[in-house]
């Protein structure tokens, strides 16, 4: 089985993790360099769009009831890079704007923003379904040959709880993006940024192990060994 969810993981937390503090610039009025954060949002938003739309149409997450998994990561993936490229987009088209008043030039692209919110609040809707579905159905538990989360394999309901909180993190987020936009309540944004944040760096980290522990579990299955950590 080929996958990749090691490099979605850490690039949707790097994602996550920049959009959190673009939008602080944004709200707090800070100067952006548009051309920095377009290569930014460019590069995470290519990587998760061909990633989570080659999980999402060719299934390579196999067999033994782990099919969810194609859903769970590689639709949001997909969905999250296309809007991270949007903005990559906007930015460069736009980066005549940042000669403007720092506030002119925020308020605009805040403003820009709107339409894009009613997706992201799309798909915050989607990840909060996801969230209740792996505390419900208890998805998420590693084979005992995974180090480390393999050794609480036998205990599903911990990683469901860890992959729905996660997921519900990000979700609350983004429908507070979307409400803070559509209700002129910019206030809202900070929680979003806080949502991002967390979930950034949970995703970010989480990601990051996942290089080490299914590189493990493949040498376990493949040498016979029961590395634990």
């Amino acid at each position: 089985m080929v996958v990749y969810n090691e490099l979605v993981a850490v690039t949707a937390g790097a994602g996550l993790l920049g959009f959190a503090a673009f939008l602080s610039y944004l709200i707090r009025n800070k100067q952006i360099d548009s051309e920095g954060w377009a290569a930014f949002f460019g590069v995470s938003g290519l990587l998760l769009l061909v990633l989570g739309l080659h999980t999402t149409v060719t299934w390579p997450f196999g067999g033994d009831g782990f099919e969810y998994a194609n859903i769970a990561f590689g639709q949001p993936a997909a969905g999250f890079g296309a809007l991270l490229l949007f903005a990559a987009i906007y930015l460069w088209r736009h980066r005549s704007l940042f000669s403007e008043p720092i506030e002119k030039a925020n308020a605009a692209v805040l403003s820009a923003l709107k339409p894009a919110g009613i997706f992201v609040g799309a798909l915050g809707l989607g990840m909060g379904v996801l969230a209740i579905t792996f505390i419900r159905f208890q998805l998420g538990a590693a084979p005992p040959e995974e180090p480390i989360s393999g050794r609480f394999g036998h205990l599903p309901i911990l990683e469901a709880l860890f992959l729905g909180g996660l997921w519900g993190v990000v979700a609350v987020g983004a429908l507070l993006f979307a409400i803070a936009l559509w209700t002129d309540r910019p206030h809202l944004l900070r929680w979003a940024v806080w949502a991002w944040v967390i979930g950034g760096v949970v995703f970010l980290l989480f990601g990051a192990m996942n290089f080490y522990t299914h590189i493990g579990m493949y040498y376990n299955i493949s040498h016979g060994t029961m590395h634990k950590w």
